[in-house]
């Protein structure tokens, strides 16, 4: 090690193994974790000091730490010099700290890059100098600084407790637009919260590509169990196999209202029909169905949840089943009633109701959306529901962890009269 590089030193703690131990404490400090670039020339001009190294010159610190060509001009490029002036705050900074005061001290005199090591200093010695380093006491005695003191005048008794006010002042100044600033942060942090209709559609954003939303075509007539066997209350209904070529009103408007809350977002969308919709395009990524009996698909998926799609024959109802009370059918639809119902100032209220569910499928494995009615006016009710911010609301409030990835169910009725379904009513929230 050469004599410069340990400065008029001769404790023997600073030894190479000690000097490199300091060096790594420092690089993980958080003064210098925050700049790579000043980490990277402090070891490496540590390591080459270490090594005897006689090139610790600016054009071969630009080559080796910053990669720059063996021809570049330093004149024009500072970025050694720049480099070496932030090394220099940050070992001030480091060194300025009241639990680094006791340390082995590596320093980066100005206008050189070679680095000095010099000892801890005693206990009771002072005084840091320009570079954080504290060096003055390494000076010969002749050299260091004489304390002189000088008589004080009245006028100067006068100006402390100016300049204290004025101190006073300035820190409370500084409290008060922390406080500002910090108040102002909080706002806007609040005012730019996610909404709970955002925090719904989040899993499907947040899956890579394109969303398939698949449209049920199969006619709205009720569908079957099939026949042959077991239990048919365990069964899945199956649709009409014959498409239709025509898509229900209230399905078009509920399929522009999700296209439109997926694209405003800037998330891609595909339509398709749910009869040309295979099982490997819904393994490409987020699938959203749309109709519930008419869509084959939607009655598969959503089959093993608490709340399912089922059909009860003997009384002629398609409902929405609740695993937990698989006897009740309080959400139902008759389907022995008119396709048109009756309208005008005496005809009876209607009751419909729809299921929404967003769930990792582990079939698909991917996020998959369900939205269907009963009938079309539950399925206009279930589009209505997913762009009103303020009704998505009311289920976050009901639901534990609606944002999260998993299972969210929601079951919502809507009272139709004169054939126009009026606002939904959340019925049941589930986030198993």
């Amino acid at each position: 090690m050469r004599a410069v590089d340990i400065q008029e030193s001769s404790a023997a703690d600073l030894n190479p193994e000690r000097i490199l131990a300091q060096l790594e404490l420092m690089i993980q400090d958080e003064v210098f974790r925050s700049s790579k670039r000043s980490t990277e020339f402090l070891t490496y001009v540590v390591t080459q000091a270490l090594n005897g190294s006689e090139q610790i010159k600016e054009r071969t610190i630009g080559i080796e730490v910053f990669g720059r060509s063996l021809s570049y001009d330093t004149n024009s490029d500072h970025i050694v010099r720049t480099a070496a002036t932030e090394l220099r705050k940050r070992l001030a900074i480091y060194y300025g700290g009241e639990k680094h005061r006791s340390e082995l001290r590596i320093g980066l005199t100005p206008g050189s890059y070679v680095p000095h090591f010099t000892a801890p200093p005693e206990p009771g010695q002072a005084g840091v100098d320009g570079d954080g380093l504290g060096e003055h006491h390494l000076l010969p005695e002749a050299a260091r600084p004489v304390a002189v003191e000088l008589p004080v005048r009245p006028a100067d008794l006068q100006e402390a407790p100016r300049a204290r006010r004025a101190w006073g002042q300035a820190v409370l100044v500084l409290a008060v637009l922390c406080v500002g600033l910090a108040a102002g942060w909080l706002g806007y942090r609040w005012l730019q919260k996610p909404g709970a209709d955002f925090l719904f559609w989040k899993p499907v954003l947040d899956t890579p590509g394109p969303v398939l939303v698949a449209v049920g075509d199969v006619p709205q007539g009720p569908p079957t169990l099939p026949g042959g066997a077991g239990n048919a209350a365990l069964q899945t209904p199956v649709p009409s196999a014959d498409s239709n070529q025509t898509v229900p009103f209230a399905d078009a408007v509920t399929i522009a209202r999700v296209v439109g809350a997926l694209e405003s977002r800037g998330k891609a969308v595909v339509i398709r029909r749910e009869s040309s919709s295979s099982f490997s395009d819904l393994r490409e990524g987020a699938v959203v169905l749309i109709g519930a009996f008419n869509n084959e698909w939607s009655l598969r998926l959503t089959h093993p949840l608490r709340y399912s799609l089922a059909l009860d024959p003997d009384r002629s109802l398609i409902y929405i089943k609740d695993a937990r009370n698989p006897a009740a059918r309080n959400w139902s639809w008759g389907t022995n009633q008119p396709r048109t119902p009756v309208q005008g100032i005496n005809s009876p209220k209607l009751e419909d109701y729809a299921l929404i569910s967003r769930l990792d499928s582990s079939e698909t494995g991917h996020v998959v959306v369900v939205i269907g009615g009963l009938y079309t006016y539950g399925t206009a009710t279930a589009g209505e529901f997913l762009t009103d911010p303020g009704l998505m609301e009311q289920v976050f409030r009901k639901a534990p962890r609606p944002g999260a990835h998993g299972i969210l169910q929601i079951v919502l009725g809507t009272t139709v009269t004169d054939g126009t379904p009026g606002p939904p009513r959340i019925l049941a929230v589930s986030t198993e």
